[in-house]
């Protein structure tokens, strides 16, 4: 888990637009992207900013925790450290998307999959 920590800056996306369309979302300005990993006592945090717009999760992995995404529609996301991964699994609904995070150096590499829909993200740490 220590090598998701620290402040991610994205650099490139392949498909995003076309995923996000797929699970129903707005598209956003991702031009001034950022993601924050941190650990705060038990819980890990996750911080994402769009220009003045930032948003955050407190998770323990492993375990269901209420999540949302930037639009307002509620869900349920639980995260995992599977080796070298982690996996996120959001649900709403009777809909199930599935985000895997990677890093390797100081890329991290995070591919979201809906349906047949699949998009990529690659950040580069700050």
């Amino acid at each position: 888990m220590d090598a998701f920590f620290g402040t991610w800056k994205l650099v490139k996306k392949v498909n995003v637009d076309e995923f996000i369309k797929a699970v129903g979302a707005k598209l956003t300005d991702d031009s001034n992207l950022t993601e924050t990993v941190s650990k705060e006592g038990d819980n890990f945090v996750w911080t994402t900013k769009r220009g003045q717009h930032a948003t955050e999760i407190k998770f323990k992995l492993d375990k269901v925790f209420n999540d949302g995404t930037i639009e307002g529609r509620q869900c349920f996301s639980t995260i995992s450290l599977k080796g070298n991964q982690l996996v996120q699994v959001k649900k709403w609904g009777r809909k199930e998307s599935t985000i895997i995070r990677e890093v390797n150096g100081k890329n991290m590499t995070m591919t979201a999959k809906f349906g047949g829909v699949q998009g990529q993200c690659i950040y580069e740490k700050v």
